[in-house]
């Protein structure tokens, strides 16, 4: 603990100089003394009741890579699913909602709190920093639905069992696991965790010398829609060094959670992750043909007033070129390959669904 507290102090200085050192002790130190203020016994007590509730059962991890819009999230229906942040820009083209919810970056978090009135309410549990580690008070401010739970974000690098108490890492997914583990899960898969970050261009940094930003343009590169982390957005840019805490913190927990009987296996497409065992995603999830298009057509419904998707098809014009599209086309659908080129511009303007049988459905917008 002593050498790691040191290295951070070490880094921290060497990027922020000693201006941005003293800053951030003094976030950590304001920190410590507002969680000292709160006074929330049941906290402790809350987690200890849901300790273990899904003992031996498998979660799918939902990261918000560009590789969703390869992924046939669909056939997850009654699996239990764990998802964060602006996961539910995704909600319109699927038949299901993420059993757990989560979000701990404090510049996300306080972008989004509105947002969480429709989140949290589709979900089992949430889960929130009472305190971030950046001296940001969340409890009070986040709706107070009897499914919160608050985390206590804690110094230092480890995989606790004592939650509320949770070590921090370098993205969401780290607590996420910590999370899982203290519910009782024991198979983990990952998907949509692509690791292929490039640098947000279109953004203004809040600080100097921060990695932390504000998007200008609906252009995030980042994420499987380009409103993610849009206009008026703010979050930390992934610059490398960002990049490579991550893979050291995911590294690190690939090496302790066999000490907590937990398998964490990497499904996602095109995934440059390789800190865990990997499979194949269609063959965990061997679903049949027949259950495929019941799945997928799910989500049609959910869209349109079409009930299958041989009828949309009938019905609808295949775009066979991406330089066919324009934002006034009426329903229609495309190879997967002409869908994937054209999603970042047609999601404005159209409900994206699929994949389904390598192509793609896109639903005009009310």
């Amino acid at each position: 603990m002593y050498n790691y507290l040191v290295n951070k102090l070490l880094n921290t200085y060497n990027r922020d100089g000693i201006s941005g050192l003293i800053r951030k002790s003094f976030l950590r130190i304001k920190t410590i003394i507002i969680r000292k203020n709160i006074n929330d016994k049941n906290n402790k007590i809350r987690w200890d009741r849901i300790k273990g509730k899904y003992q031996g059962e498998d979660v799918f991890v939902i990261g918000n890579g560009p590789s969703l819009n390869k992924t046939p999230l669909y056939l997850l229906k009654d699996k239990y699913t764990m998802c964060f942040n602006r996961f539910n820009l995704f909600s319109e083209r699927i038949n299901w909602h993420p059993d757990f919810y989560l979000t701990t970056d404090n510049l996300v978090l306080s972008d989004i709190i509105e947002e969480l009135n429709t989140i949290i309410p589709t979900t089992t549990y949430s889960f929130f920093p009472d305190v971030h580690f950046r001296g940001e008070k969340f409890i009070g401010r986040i709706p107070s639905y009897k499914n919160v739970y608050w985390i206590e974000q804690v110094l230092g690098k480890g995989f606790s069992n004592k939650l509320p108490k949770i070590y921090p890492g370098g993205t969401v997914i780290c607590e996420a696991f910590q999370i899982l583990a203290h519910l009782g899960f024991t198979k983990i898969y990952l998907i949509g965790v692509d690791m292929n970050y490039q640098v947000h261009k279109s953004v203004k940094q809040t600080k100097d010398r921060s990695i932390d930003i504000i998007s200008q343009e609906n252009d995030d590169p980042n994420h499987f829609d380009p409103r993610y982390f849009g206009k008026n957005k703010k979050y930390h840019q992934p610059e490398d060094f960002v990049i490579t805490n991550i893979i050291k913190d995911l590294d690190y927990i690939a090496k302790v959670i066999t000490n907590h009987n937990i398998e964490i296996i990497n499904i996602g497409f095109e995934s440059k992750l390789d800190s865990f065992h990997r499979e194949n995603f269609n063959e965990v999830l061997d679903f049949t043909s027949a259950q495929k298009e019941t799945l997928f057509n799910e989500c049609l419904k959910k869209n349109t007033t079409i009930s299958t998707v041989k009828i949309y098809e009938k019905e609808h014009r295949l775009l066979k070129s991406s330089r066919e599209w324009h934002s006034d086309l009426t329903d229609f659908y495309t190879k997967i390959d002409t869908g994937l080129k054209i999603i970042n511009k047609a999601i404005f303007t159209h409900i994206p669904v699929g994949p389904f049988n390598n192509k793609y459905y896109f639903v005009k917008r009310n």
